[in-house]
């Protein structure tokens, strides 16, 4: 069976992909590469953050501490407040700083120069599974925490190692406690050396090939002091180095791996359509399924006609990530979206 992105068509005019687009409320995007992380800029939310330590009800949907506790920063919480607070953007407990792209990011505790080796690591589990054999490329936007208005005033600290975890299991913590998390002293992608610029988002990336089919992603620096190099940024250093984190990207390259690329251009795909609260394909020639699937792969809605025909589906209700998977005998067509 071949893989395709899904060739989505709308009737009438030449208006398709964008009235498609907007059909679906929020599309994850609207070219062919495909971005496995969910809530990537941290901009969808629950509520507004309150405080901090990433705490339930005031941290990015889908995300989760995995080990201790960083931080949900968020615009609306200035204006929530009437006051600026110490998760606001820009101005926050950390740091001054604008969002590499809409209004949030998130921090972390990257690194300490004590003896007590203290991280923080954030992860959230992938919209799909990576596939053995495909090659990714893997990107996030850093920026070292300074000028906050309650830590890291007038200093902060860079450090090498920020980088990219992907794992089988999860760790997340349900609230301020939970299961370790030890060093691995390896990581996917990291930063090898310290990112320093504290104006400006520097993007860390890279590629790599996937050995198993991980189902998460953690971030953080997941080394020893021993191994990381970290140093003081400005007029003082209490040998805290904390790192915000924001425009996440696990993005598969390979043709073929978790629906990039498309194998026969000439044949048009499903005709897809987003009505209400229903989704309804057509297909004319010959049989073929429907399916809408939650983000961990959770079945929602299926149907299947043994002739080429409509087949319309209620859409669920809940807010999340989603994919509507179209499959015919010899091909698989792929849209995902996301309800607000």
């Amino acid at each position: 069976m071949t893989s395709n992105a899904m060739n989505l068509r709308w009737p009438g005019n030449g208006l398709g992909m964008v009235l498609v687009c907007l059909g679906f409320v929020v599309a994850l995007r609207c070219e062919a590469q495909i971005n496995l992380v969910p809530n990537p800029g941290f901009e969808l939310l629950d509520v507004c953050p309150y405080t901090i330590g990433f705490q339930e009800g005031g941290r990015p949907l889908y995300w989760r501490s995995w080990l201790n506790s960083g931080e949900y920063f968020h615009a609306c919480a200035g204006a929530l407040n009437s006051l600026d607070t110490l998760v606001d953007v820009p101005l926050n407990g950390w740091s001054y700083q604008y969002p590499w792209d809409g209004d949030a990011y998130i921090g972390m505790y990257a690194y300490d120069g004590g003896t007590d080796e203290y991280r923080e690591y954030i992860g959230v589990q992938l919209i799909e599974p990576l596939q053995v054999g495909c090659t990714y490329r893997l990107r996030f936007r850093l920026n070292p925490a300074y000028g906050g208005n309650y830590w890291l005033i007038d200093g902060g600290g860079a450090c090498n190692n920020m980088g990219m975890l992907f794992t089988m299991e999860t760790n997340e913590w349900s609230g301020t406690s939970g299961p370790p998390f030890p060093y691995r002293n390896f990581s996917h992608l990291r930063s090898a050396d310290p990112v320093v610029d504290t104006l400006a988002w520097t993007l860390v990336e890279g590629e790599f090939v996937a050995d198993s089919a991980y189902r998460y992603l953690v971030l953080g620096n997941f080394y020893a002091d021993s191994l990381t190099n970290g140093f003081a940024i400005g007029n003082s250093w209490t040998d805290i180095t904390y790192y915000l984190v924001d425009g996440v990207e696990v993005l598969p390259i390979t043709a073929g791996c978790n629906g990039v690329g498309i194998d026969d251009p000439s044949v048009d795909g499903p005709l897809l359509q987003w009505v209400g609260n229903e989704v309804s394909a057509h297909w004319s020639f010959g049989p073929f399924s429907v399916r809408i699937v939650d983000a961990i792969g959770r079945l929602v809605a299926a149907e299947r006609s043994s002739i080429g025909a409509t087949i319309t589906l209620t859409a669920p209700s809940a807010k999340g990530f989603y994919s509507v998977q179209v499959s015919t005998r010899e091909r698989s067509f792929v849209q995902k979206f996301v309800l607000l």
